[in-house]
């Protein structure tokens, strides 16, 4: 994994858990400058993080520039939850439908077996590790699913890396959750 990637990466985790635990509230500015000083990133991976929990809804992009946090009620976590359940079932029944070859399910398998390896350990690498992995995995699934509509969904859209090679088995790989 890339300098760049990882960096974005911990950005990312970062901001996330700074919203999550309240340390940056709904309404909130995010403060671009600061919050690279706070995380131990280059601005670059920073903007990359903000833009991808924009994109994920985490965040609002402001017309003026930057960003604020959103705010949420507890049923749009639930109904986003729920639907996010619905689309990886659907994945999954797509996946075990389509795929031709043994073969093709190698991904998924390696993928799984690395998320048992880190799910002990609650260390901040560990934790970037299963995000990595917990979205290759994902993007193998919605792969071997061959659907476009699926994989253009917003649930997936963070996982939009070109494919890294012609024989992989999926086409789409979060490695730095961002587009490069």
């Amino acid at each position: 994994m890339s300098s760049r990637s990882s960096q974005t990466t911990k950005a990312t985790l970062g901001i996330r858990e700074l919203v999550l635990e309240g340390k940056l509230a709904p309404g909130e500015r995010v403060p671009e400058v600061a919050l690279a000083e706070r995380l131990g990133v280059s601005r670059t991976p920073l903007r990359i993080a903000l833009a991808t929990l924009a994109h994920e809804g985490l965040l609002e992009a402001l017309r003026s520039g930057g960003f604020v946090v959103r705010s949420f009620t507890r049923s749009d976590i639930a109904d986003a939850i729920e639907l996010r359940g619905v689309l990886e079932g659907t994945a999954a029944r797509l996946a075990a439908e389509r795929f031709r070859s043994p073969d093709e399910v190698a991904e998924l398998i390696d993928a799984s077996l690395q998320l048992d390896e880190v799910l002990d350990d609650l260390s901040p690498e560990s934790i970037v590790r299963y995000v990595e992995l917990n979205d290759r995995y994902h993007a193998a699934l919605v792969e071997l699913a061959r659907s476009e509509v699926l994989e253009r969904s917003p649930t997936w859209s963070r996982c939009r890396s070109p494919r890294p090679a012609r024989s992989s088995p999926h086409r789409r790989c979060c490695q730095d959750h961002g587009r490069s």
